[in-house]
């Protein structure tokens, strides 16, 4: 028995057309010996029986010969009958001569009584058997046993080739199609489709229940933050100095903005997100996340490239969430830009009029690129940061989504870093 561990489905199935290989050829093997031993017993008897019929009528024509007497005529007649019916050897005599005659396993022997000299005479005829060995014609199984090799060689390349691509590929694919990493095919067999839906929809559910403990684990960290505002607060109320007040004032300064921040950004992934639309430059949107970045961006060193349109980008849309998608991504391309050892660090950012009344945002920089395949960067927990969450990306995806956009993670072919195109569509005022 053929015991396989840790193998590939391909090499189960290599296997189960060797193992039928195998048996197909211990059967034709079996056959060929069957079909010889068989047609060497049916031909020993058949000639048995020519011979038999032979010796009749070799001691019939003998019969005559003998009962004129011994004459030497009847020697003469058997070597003339042992030509005619093509004998090995003929012999007559009585019957303890024929019985002292030598006897070998190559012949086959027939004795009879000459007929009205049953008591005097007997009649034994030979021929010879035919070996065994000649019914086995190697040549023929030789041959059988190449055919059956190449069907199996065959069979294999064949199958191998078509269930990689109907199953084996489909199979190895069902992790990336239930990460979101891969779609599915409508091309692969309806199991598998209905596997991959299955998976897909069971991780998307437990994504969203990890997410939301995530949220109540957040808490945590507002926990932090509450604890300094709260500890600055008591130290104001034991007593109102100006110092103390001022270190009020810049704490709630610096920590507010962070817990709002953190509570938004925990919140708007377990939430459907709530815009409010209204219509306004979208450049101006773009250019105060910029903005916003600008201070970061220059400790980094690292360069934003946008050329403004003297013209307005009207657009109806929420400003403060699209703002958020914009912030984060810029924030995002800086920290990758940092983490790498690049010289000029650059970010380029594009918005303009798209194809079919849309409105494209493209964001590239010169980074390391997408270090996961396709979309998948855009669930939950996917990030290239140590202690990322991938939040950041996931909650922008759900913003876009909300404007009834799309958001696309790619690599740059003109920076060979990360890339991030926004589709807006064009959005009626009804909306406002």
């Amino acid at each position: 028995m053929i015991i396989l561990k840790n193998k590939n489905l391909q090499q189960y199935i290599n296997v189960s057309w060797l193992i039928s290989g195998l048996l197909a050829l211990m059967a034709t093997f079996i056959l060929f010996a069957s079909f010889g031993i068989y047609n060497y017993v049916r031909d020993s008897k058949l000639v048995q029986v020519e011979l038999d019929n032979n010796a009749q009528a070799v001691s019939r024509r003998l019969s005559g010969e003998l009962l004129l007497g011994d004459r030497g005529s009847a020697h003469s007649v058997s070597k003339q009958l042992t030509k005619e019916f093509n004998l090995s050897d003929l012999n007559f005599g009585s019957r303890l001569e024929i019985e002292k005659l030598k006897k070998t396993d190559s012949k086959i022997y027939s004795t009879v009584p000459v007929p009205f000299l049953e008591d005097r005479f007997f009649v034994q005829a030979s021929v010879d058997k035919k070996s065994i060995m000649d019914y086995f014609i190697f040549s023929s199984m030789f041959i059988c046993f190449v055919i059956i090799g190449v069907l199996i060689g065959t069979g294999i390349f064949i199958q191998t080739r078509y269930l990689k691509k109907h199953l084996i590929n489909p199979i190895q694919a069902l992790v990336e199609i239930s990460t979101g990493e891969k779609i599915k095919s409508n091309q692969w067999p309806s199991e598998i489709q209905e596997i991959s839906e299955k998976l897909n929809q069971s991780f998307s559910e437990r994504e969203q229940v990890v997410y939301s403990q995530l949220a109540r684990g957040v808490i945590h960290d507002i926990r932090t933050l509450l604890q300094s505002l709260q500890v600055a607060t008591d130290l104001a109320n034991e007593k109102q100095s100006e110092s103390r007040l001022n270190n009020l004032l810049s704490v709630c300064k610096s920590k507010l903005p962070n817990l709002l921040g953190i509570i938004n950004t925990a919140l708007d992934g377990s939430r459907e997100i709530k815009i409010k639309p209204l219509k306004y430059d979208l450049q101006k949107t773009l250019i105060s996340s910029i903005e916003t970045n600008q201070a970061l961006s220059e400790l980094k060193k690292v360069k934003i490239l946008f050329k403004k349109n003297e013209n307005e980008l009207l657009y109806v849309h929420d400003p403060i969430q699209l703002e958020r998608v914009f912030t984060n991504l810029i924030k995002n391309s800086i920290e990758a830009l940092d983490e790498s050892n690049i010289e000029n660090k650059m970010i380029s950012l594009s918005l303009a009029n798209g194809n079919q009344n849309k409105i494209d945002f493209v964001i590239e920089d010169n980074g390391p690129g997408i270090l996961f395949k396709s979309e998948s960067i855009l669930r939950p927990f996917k990030s290239a940061k140590p202690h990322g969450f991938g939040l950041g990306l996931f909650v922008s995806k759900k913003i876009i989504e909300a404007h009834g956009g799309k958001f696309h993670a790619l690599n740059s072919q003109k920076l060979n870093g990360a890339k991030f195109v926004i589709e807006l569509p064009e959005v009626s005022e009804s909306r406002i």
